[in-house]
């Protein structure tokens, strides 16, 4: 008796964890969110030295989603190629907010990705990283820092 009823469990309890989410959509539909990002684009060092005379850097940042293992870019920005000193230290940094909207919380994951592109007197060298904006989360913040 206690192997039928387990082998019952087992035959309802399957079932409804494989196919949660079309069962979950079914009983309560998702609706779209919209998504805030705020970025920072500042020096914390005054690169006061000869060395960081002719130095440059450009940052071009990249905001898309992931859905069914396909990417679609939402918002792409690279910024002007400036001189390491020209840019604003942290208390008066580049800030900017991007807002995506319709964004299916369940269903696609929204990345924010940057690549800064440092050139020194002809020496290239690109940094990049970047942050995701978790599931249920409506705000981040991005701070680059040079």
């Amino acid at each position: 008796m206690k192997k039928i009823i387990l082998e019952i469990l087992i035959g309802l309890t399957l079932p409804a964890a494989i196919f949660h989410t079309q069962l979950t959509d079914v009983f309560v539909p998702e609706k779209a969110v919209n998504k805030e990002i705020s970025v920072s684009i500042a020096r914390d060092s005054t690169y006061d030295a000869q060395v960081y005379d002719m130095a440059l850097a450009t940052v071009h940042l990249v905001v898309f989603k992931v859905s069914n293992h396909k990417q679609v870019v939402l918002w792409d920005k690279t910024y002007d190629t400036m001189q390491l000193k020209k840019y604003p230290t942290i208390g008066s940094a580049f800030r900017q907010t991007v807002r995506v909207r319709n964004i299916w919380d369940r269903k696609e994951k929204l990345y924010v990705t940057y690549t800064v592109t440092y050139n020194n007197n002809g020496c290239i060298m690109k940094l990049e990283n970047g942050t995701a904006l978790a599931r249920g989360e409506k705000q981040g913040s991005l701070f680059i820092n040079l």
